[in-house]
């Protein structure tokens, strides 16, 4: 009897980390650009960093990337969670408190795998903000945030 119950513990976790690796191959990678040239700053979240090569190459020439220590944060990565999910429930704007008409989204999650927000540099503290709230979600919250997004695929 001791011995089912074991086996029956092994192959159902339900503790948060348990139901979180179900979801272990989804990431999402975060990268944030400033351009002085441009007066703005940008946004990019991909579920592969490789999927930033051609878009690098094409309109982000002028764009320098923000190191971690610049942003504040320890990691520009998310476990679990990936860039579909983070923009089904955070909003198109990622949670990221400036006016609609000053944001500029590029939606190519589906087509080429990147998500690209650019807005004003005068709003680059509420960019990096909102940027290090996302990179920072406890364990919880990233569940709630799936439970969300399966919940509402169901219906």
């Amino acid at each position: 009897m001791k011995e089912h119950e074991k086996n029956e513990r092994k192959t159902h976790d339900d503790s948060l980390f348990g139901l979180l690796s179900l979801y272990k191959a989804n990431n999402t990678y975060v990268k944030v650009m400033v351009s002085d040239k441009k007066k703005s700053v940008a946004v990019l979240i991909s579920e592969n960093p490789k999927n930033w090569q051609t878009l690098m190459a094409d309109q982000m020439k002028e764009y320098t990337d923000l190191r971690r220590l610049d942003i504040k944060t320890d990691r520009l990565s998310l476990k679990y969670l990936s860039p579909v999910h983070l923009v089904a429930i955070l909003g198109p704007a990622l949670g990221i408190k400036v006016p609609v008409e000053a944001i500029t989204i590029t939606d190519r999650l589906k087509q080429e795998g990147y998500y690209l927000l650019e807005t004003s540099l005068r709003y680059k503290h509420k960019v990096l903000m909102a940027v290090r709230k996302v990179l920072t979600l406890s364990p919880q919250k990233r569940y709630e945030i799936l439970e969300k997004c399966l919940a509402g695929s169901e219906e």
